[in-house]
């Protein structure tokens, strides 16, 4: 079955236009909360931490960010010199203490093409940093100097603090600043000559990834929730060899893991997927797991479910793959809200997925709904029914 992915990759894990949207996503099945709080397309996604994200543009007054915050120009003409800047604060407003971080989101972007036809990005040419500061920065001078120890090149889905940071209940973070600037050192290769398209970012924002802390105790110890998800951003790679071993909630728009070309992944943690829309807000996604190009993945285990998908747009695809790209399972659980999409590959395509292993909430792998040849068991594996749930075992 087509996935509903049109433009895949033009947004994430979150974050489209340059208004700040509110979702909450309460009384999810996880025993371990999370929160995200982000900015333009500014979306604050909840578990059941609660955490809530300020902004300024003068350091003296602070207005909680809402659906029509805008915090960055999406039009901005962006030139050598030319700087950005919002200061934040990160504030729990919740009863358990937790830990977040700061990064970019998936944004989107007009292409430029300069005087030697060179076509390009604009985000190739742009630096970003943060610097806590207790006062508004006098000029671009000011701004570009203090983040001068963190400052990195622009890039999708990327860490911009420079670690997580614990927050107590109650309490909210020291005022930082986010600084984004085109260096003077940049010359006619972003110039660009085309009249009728600037290039330009669209939907940029910053994404606060909240989790809970390990700090308050029950009656044995603090270590109840140290398997709380402590990566909060989609993983996503073209080539190389990768593994995941730590537990992950992050956007599932186009998935929470993202396979492409010759990448390799090997999974062996619980990965939810929190159902994002994209940039019309009309359709979204909650994906665990996407493969495409020649890609391949391996799942030995971990917990993989859906976050957040609205009863007007259940239909979303768990595990999924495409172009020639193969999913290996051998082990894990797999629910899906829509069971017959729990594992899925696009019509037309050469991708399959094998499953060698695996529990499955009302879906049974050795008889898919979706399309012949896409899903199959390995010769030597049978399903045996428990329930809702579908095993596959060794003969």
């Amino acid at each position: 079955m087509n996935n509903k992915r049109a433009t895949k990759r033009a947004l994430l894990t979150s974050v489209m236009a340059l208004a700040m949207c509110v979702v909450m996503l309460v009384g999810t099945t996880f025993a371990w909360f999370t929160d995200t709080a982000s900015t333009a397309v500014n979306k604050i996604q909840a578990g059941n931490l609660d955490v809530k994200l300020m902004y300024s543009t003068d350091m003296q007054t602070w207005t909680e960010a809402t659906e029509q915050t805008k915090l960055f120009d999406d039009n901005a003409l962006w030139e050598p010199g030319y700087t950005q800047v919002v200061y934040l604060k990160v504030v729990n407003a919740g009863n358990l203490a937790l830990k977040y971080e700061v990064s970019t989101n998936s944004y989107d972007m007009e292409r430029g093409k300069n005087a030697a036809g060179e076509l390009f990005y604009i985000d190739k040419f742009l630096r970003i940093g943060t610097a806590t500061t207790e006062n508004a920065f006098n000029g671009r001078s000011d701004a570009i100097a203090a983040i001068a120890g963190s400052e990195k090149n622009m890039g999708k889905e990327m860490q911009i603090s420079d670690d997580w940071a614990v927050l107590d209940p109650k309490a909210e973070s020291k005022p930082f600043a986010v600084v984004i600037y085109m260096p003077t050192t940049v010359g006619n290769e972003a110039n660009n000559v085309q009249s009728w398209r600037h290039p330009s970012l669209k939907g940029f924002g910053l994404v606060v990834n909240a989790t809970q802390a390990t700090m308050e105790s029950d009656s044995f110890d603090n270590t109840y929730d140290e398997k709380a998800a402590t990566v909060l951003a989609a993983e996503s790679a073209s080539s190389g060899t990768h593994e995941i071993t730590q537990n992950m909630q992050a956007n599932g728009r186009f998935g929470a893991v993202q396979a492409e070309r010759t990448a390799q992944y090997t999974i062996n943690a619980d990965v939810y997927a929190v159902y994002t829309k994209d940039a019309s807000g009309t359709t979204g996604g909650a994906m665990a797991v996407c493969a495409d190009g020649s890609s391949k993945v391996i799942i030995n285990g971990g917990d993989f479910r859906q976050v957040g998908v609205p009863a007007d747009d259940p239909v979303c695809d768990l595990i999924y793959a495409l172009g020639n790209a193969t999913i290996e399972i051998n082990g894990g659980t797999f629910k899906a809200v829509t069971p017959a999409n729990t594992l899925n590959c696009k019509d037309g395509s050469n991708a399959k997925i094998t499953v060698k292993g695996g529990s499955f909430y009302k879906y049974d792998p050795s008889n898919p709904t979706m399309g012949a040849n896409e899903v199959v068991v390995a010769a030597g594996y049978h399903v045996v029914q428990d329930g809702d749930w579908f095993k596959v075992v060794a003969d």
